[in-house]
């Protein structure tokens, strides 16, 4: 695994905090990983009908937070190898593009959480872990783990001690926190 400050690569995924000035830019990509996780009946506290609109309004809504660093998003990218192109007919006067020679495509988000960071006052040791999502295909290849474990060391950054969330019991969800280490915390 190699690291800085701001990103952690392995196994060729990067994991990185978005930052505030990059958030707008990957909104796109963040919609349709959250519509297809609430289509897959996964509900997040969303219920259907969900149109990708209403995905990209969710994460608009907290852009101010994240510029005000009240909530964090992780990410976990991962570049694709380009496919080999065609051969191409060599002809006289035609100027060749460069970006064919490179190797991958720009990466693509395979999963992100959300650390919220309590603002009251009485509450500035906890955090809340959001929307822990990995797309569908990305699955049982560590990212979820490897996106809390990111989740967390920024959490500790901002003296944060204590993380809550919450999940529906019994989910796969459930079960995967578990795994992990959280402990579950039941509330009569």
């Amino acid at each position: 695994m190699t690291s800085n400050s701001n990103s952690y690569t392995t196994d060729g995924i990067t994991l990185k905090v978005c930052p505030p000035s990059s958030y707008r830019s990957i909104i796109p990509e963040l919609a349709v990983l959250l519509k297809s996780c609430i289509d897959s009946n996964i509900t997040m506290n969303f219920i259907q009908p969900f149109s990708l609109e209403d995905a990209s309004e969710f994460w608009l809504s907290a852009e101010d937070n994240v510029k005000q660093g009240k909530q964090f998003v992780v990410i976990a990218q991962e570049a694709k190898e380009r496919p080999e192109p065609e051969p191409k007919a060599q002809a006289v006067g035609l100027l060749h593009d460069p970006s064919d020679q490179e190797g991958t495509e720009p990466p693509v988000i395979l999963g992100c959480v959300i650390l919220y960071l309590s603002q009251l006052p009485n509450a500035k040791h906890r955090g809340e872990v959001g929307k822990l999502i990995v797309g569908k295909e990305h699955r049982k290849r560590g990212i979820g783990k490897m996106l809390l474990s990111c989740l967390e060391d920024k959490a500790r950054e901002h003296g944060r001690t204590i993380l809550v969330l919450d999940t529906q019991t019994g989910s796969g969800a459930e079960l995967f926190y578990e795994h992990i280490g959280y402990t579950k915390v039941r509330i009569r």
